[in-house]
């Protein structure tokens, strides 16, 4: 019975760790044993695939902080700090190469969204 207790437990904290589905756009985190809420930023980033070395990144009700690009590999390749938060701004990908990368967007809120970024610039 002892094992089966243990087993079941083993079961349900994989299953945390796993990082169950919460509602659309609400992501969750745990403090002290309870639950925590909290939504994420709307992010646009436009044009993506980006084809003409600019595109923008604009949030719906929150203030960019910090824009950072990253590769697959985790290599930082761009970072933007705003002193004075903005709700859009525009990146050339002049000296970004071809590839896939994550844009993580920071807002004054203290949250984030990372979404995928395909940049192919014309040769």
């Amino acid at each position: 019975m002892k094992g089966f207790i243990i087993s079941v437990m083993l079961l349900f904290a994989v299953g945390l760790l796993q990082g169950q589905e919460s509602a659309p756009g609400v992501s969750s985190a745990f403090s002290r044993g309870t639950e925590v809420q909290a939504a994420q930023p709307e992010v646009k980033v436009f044009p993506n695939p980006v084809h003409n070395r600019r595109f923008t990144v604009e949030t719906g009700n929150a203030l960019i902080r910090e824009i950072r690009i990253t590769n697959i590999a985790g290599s930082q390749i761009y970072l933007k700090k705003f002193s004075v938060p903005v709700q859009r701004f525009e990146i050339t990908t002049d000296n970004i190469p071809d590839g896939v990368y994550l844009l993580r967007v920071s807002n004054s809120g203290n949250t984030a969204k990372t979404v995928k970024l395909l940049v192919s610039n014309p040769k």
